[in-house]
């Protein structure tokens, strides 16, 4: 895809359209590393983009309230944990299936969006502002922030006692369960991250933006997902990498950037999109090992 753009839209490699670039995919990075632990739980989180700006709004009310940052990342933090336990807790306990469950959730942070500020715009704080919109050798500090994340995240699952558990109450909860995992503690934890980390993004895009609005989050809530299976995440849970999610975060932006360089209209960038996703998901349908094992049959002498 980068040698494709290279030749056919060249512009596509400026400075500016490289931040384009870098920036929208690393706040959708840090919000689909969450949507990438849920849906290995046999989940999915349709109130991450209710989260973006429920985090985002927070943010600037309670700043504008009590002009104190730490605070406001308080509020952040408390509706964050609070959300996600929510989520989880409706899907364990209650036993309702996770798309009805988030998208309920997704509506009620959007109405307390509403109560807290009236649906009016809220101004970010100058020094995340300042931090947001900051470069550390010419690449945009929220890049070096989602790569951070992404990596530390990486390394936790792989290397930590929880994170194997994790992937083994995801991959088998039944197996889990008869070894004396309580998975759905798990479960509730992998809906926690999720909101946990699409407040991050919420944080991080107020400040890119300079001002919280209603509509901020709405865009990231379906590509949240698309990097996820992108990425090779089965929706059917059980396996997932937060770094192929990254790196699919990256050419989900590009191809967006790519079409915008070349001046096609909105509806040919998001069709141009939905190609990409359901080319990358028929990929994975495709039975390439037995294909491959018949054609080293065939070539065999």
């Amino acid at each position: 895809l980068f040698a494709a753009a290279w030749i056919v839209a060249p512009a596509t490699f400026t400075s500016a359209s490289l931040v384009a670039i870098v920036i929208p995919s690393g706040i959708l990075a840090i919000a689909a590393i969450g949507q990438t632990l849920v849906v290995q739980q046999k989940g999915i989180d349709l109130s991450v983009g209710g989260m973006i700006t429920l985090a985002a709004m927070s943010l600037g009310v309670v700043y504008g309230a009590s002009g104190s940052l730490l605070l406001a990342l308080g509020a952040v933090a408390l509706c964050a944990v609070g959300g996600g336990v929510l989520n989880g807790l409706i899907v364990t306990r209650l036993h309702i299936t996770p798309i009805l469950a988030t998208l309920a959730t997704n509506s009620l942070f959007l109405g307390v969006v509403w109560t807290i500020s009236g649906g009016s715009a809220q101004l970010s704080p100058e020094s995340l502002v300042t931090f947001t919109n900051a470069t550390l050798f010419e690449l945009p500090m929220i890049g070096w922030v989602a790569v951070v994340l992404v990596v530390s995240n990486a390394l936790f699952m792989a290397k930590s006692t929880f994170g194997r558990r994790f992937t083994g109450a995801g991959a088998s909860p039944d197996a889990a369960r008869a070894s004396g995992v309580r998975v759905h503690r798990y479960v509730v934890s992998a809906y926690v991250a999720s909101c946990v980390f699409a407040a991050f993004a919420g944080i991080l895009l107020a400040g890119y933006a300079g001002q919280e609005t209603y509509a901020l989050g709405a865009p990231y809530q379906l590509p949240v997902i698309a990097a996820v299976v992108v990425g090779g995440a089965p929706l059917t849970g059980g396996r997932g990498s937060v770094i192929a999610t990254g790196l699919a975060c990256i050419l989900l932006t590009l191809v967006v950037q790519m079409v915008l360089t070349l001046g096609a209209p909105t509806s040919v960038q998001l069709l141009v999109q939905s190609i990409v996703v359901g080319i990358a998901a028929t990929i994975r349908l495709v039975p390439w090992r037995y294909l491959m094992t018949k054609f080293t049959r065939r070539v065999a002498p």
